[in-house]
Parts: C-alpha cells; sequence; structure tokens
C-alpha cells in the first residue's frame, strides 16, 4: 500500500496534520501556564487568588474531529486501493481467460489442420492407387482386344483356306466339264462307237453329277462352317466385350470393404431386361467373405442398367448371366 503514490501522500498528510495538532496543543499549553502578576503579590496572611489558564474544550473538540476526517480519508482510500486491486485482479483473471480460450482455440485449429492435413494424403495416396489400377486394368482389357484380334485373324485366314479350297474345287469341276465336252465331241466324231461309249458317257455324266453335287455340298457346307465360325467369333466377341463393360460398370460401383483378399471371388446369377436393368441379382457360389458378397451385390444393383448389346439374337445371352466376380479385377 505504501507504494501507492496517492496513498503515500495522504498518509504523510495526515502524519503532518497530527504533529502540526500536537505542536499546537503543547504550544497553548505551555502559553497557559499560572504566572504571578503585580496584583497578585504576597501579602502575609493574605491569599491571593492564583490565576490558572483552563485548557480550551473547542480546540480538543476540533482536533478530535479532524483525526476521524483523516481517517475516514485513510479507510476511504484503503476501500479504494483494495477495489482498485479487486478490478485488477477481476482483469487479469479475464485476460488470463481470454489468453486460455485463445490457446484451446490455437490447439483447436491446429489439430483440425493436422487432420485435414491427414485426410489430403489419404487422398491423393487412393487417387493415385485408382490411376495405377485403372491403367493396369486398361492394359489388361488392350491385351484382351489384341487376343481377339489375333482370333478373328486367324479366322480369316481359315475363311480364305476355305475359299481357296472353294476355287480349286471349281476348278476341278470345270476341268471335269471341259472333259465331259471334250468325250461328248469325241462322241459324235466316233458315232460308229457311240453305243459302245454312251454306257461309259452316262457314267462319266453320272460321276460327274455326283462329284459336283458333292463339291456343292462342300462348298456350302464350308461356306456355312465359315459363316458360323465368323459368327461365332463374333458373338463370342461381343460377349466378352460387354461381360468386360459390365464388370468395368460393376467395379466404378463397387466399394471394397478394408483388409479384402484380393484372391477371393463371388459368383451371382444376374437377370437382365432389355435395357440393362438390373431385375434380379442371387448369390450362386460365396467368396467366404459376407461383408465381400454383400459389397459386389449392392454394386451390381448400383451399376443399373449394365451395359447390354442391342442386337435381341446376341442379348438372349446376356438375359439371364453367371457372372463372377474378383477384388482383383477392380484393384488391377
Amino acid at each position: 500500500m505504501l507504494n501507492s503514490s496517492s496513498y503515500r501522500r495522504a498518509f504523510f498528510i495526515a502524519v503532518s496534520l497530527h504533529l502540526f495538532l500536537v505542536a499546537l496543543l503543547l504550544s497553548d499549553n505551555s502559553s497557559k501556564r499560572p504566572v504571578l502578576t503585580p496584583e497578585t503579590v504576597n501579602n502575609p496572611g493574605v491569599d491571593q487568588p492564583l490565576v490558572v489558564n483552563t485548557p480550551q474544550p473547542e480546540v480538543v473538540k476540533a482536533v478530535s474531529v479532524d483525526n476521524q476526517q483523516v481517517m475516514e480519508t485513510v479507510n476511504r482510500l484503503k476501500e479504494e486501493r483494495l477495489q482498485q486491486q479487486r478490478a485488477e485482479a477481476n482483469h487479469q483473471r479475464q485476460l488470463q481467460r481470454q489468453a486460455e480460450a485463445a490457446r484451446q482455440q490455437r490447439i483447436k485449429e491446429q489439430q483440425q489442420l493436422a487432420r485435414l492435413k491427414e485426410e489430403a494424403n489419404k487422398l491423393a495416396i487412393a487417387r493415385k492407387k485408382q490411376a495405377e489400377e485403372e491403367q493396369k486394368r486398361l492394359k489388361q482389357l488392350a491385351e484382351q482386344k489384341a487376343q481377339e484380334a489375333k482370333h478373328i485373324e486367324e479366322l480369316k485366314k481359315q475363311k480364305d483356306e476355305l475359299v481357296k479350297q472353294q476355287q480349286i474345287e471349281a476348278k476341278r469341276l470345270d476341268e471335269l466339264h471341259k472333259k465331259k465336252l471334250a468325250d461328248k465331241l469325241k462322241a459324235e466324231k466316233e458315232k460308229s462307237e457311240q453305243e459302245k461309249t454312251a454306257k461309259e458317257l452316262a457314267e462319266k455324266e453320272k460321276a460327274i453329277q455326283q462329284a459336283k453335287a458333292e463339291a456343292e455340298k462342300r462348298k456350302q457346307a464350308q461356306a456355312a462352317a465359315a459363316q458360323n465360325a465368323e459368327r461365332q467369333a463374333r458373338i463370342a466377341g461381343e460377349v466378352d466385350k460387354y461381360k468386360a463393360l459390365i464388370v468395368n460398370a460393376i467395379g466404378r460401383n463397387w466399394l471394397l470393404p478394408d483388409n479384402v483378399d484380393s484372391a477371393l471371388s463371388s459368383e451371382f446369377r444376374i437377370r437382365l431386361a432389355p435395357d440393362g436393368a438390373v431385375l434380379e441379382v442371387s448369390l450362386t457360389r460365396s467368396s467366404g467373405d459376407p461383408l465381400l458378397d454383400r459389397s459386389a451385390q449392392t454394386a451390381i444393383y448400383k451399376a443399373s442398367p449394365l451395359p447390354v448389346p442391342t442386337d435381341p439374337t446376341t442379348f438372349n445371352m446376356f438375359r439371364d448371366i453367371s457372372l463372377t466376380v474378383r477384388p482383383e479385377q477392380i484393384r488391377g
């Protein structure tokens, strides 16, 4: 409290006032002591009155009142100083609470920033992994397309071989026909031998007709075989293509469970509408992981409508299909 200038000033004023009052009282008492005057000369046998100045009660009263005011002033200054100290303490506590709240807010923001950074890192890793899986899947599709092209090339070679054989057969038939004409001309020239050679010519004609019929049958069979092989190749290519498209569509909607075994596989029977809408999905062979089976079945429904061929004949093969899905098809 003595460190306060206002309190120190009030204290010194009060002390000075007290000293002044004490000095004033002492000076009044010393000046009012009893003294002998000329009129009070002692005469033998006569008692002379002693003149004594009595203290002034008004002065004491004034001193008491001033002392009380000083004490009231001191107490009031003390109370004001205490109020200032309380206000300062309250202000310090409020500043501490604000500082603590700011510190907690900074900690919370730092934690949120760390959490956002971690989520961003996870998202970047997931996107990188998805891009790698997509590249691997595209590579597999390219390899599959190359195999299909190779298969079609082989079928084309077979068709060319069949055409070549047909040409050879036609040439042979033409030679037989020419030979027949030559024989006929020879028969006309050798009219004398007509009866003898008529039977042979009839037999040759019959053989030619039979050979021609057989050649025609072989030609038709070869053409039918070539058309059937080409149609089967086309259908097989369409089936493989749309199955790959269906697996791709399912893969885009398949949310794989965590830590799933990529070697597992689930087999489903899927009924489709002509527009590719999924009508029914039933599990025919479980992977052994119920969570994986349910996620695959959900992905099939979410991928509806699935890509299907517009050709009614080819679509009949997709009306009720059996499809095996594996996590490795999605992860690459």
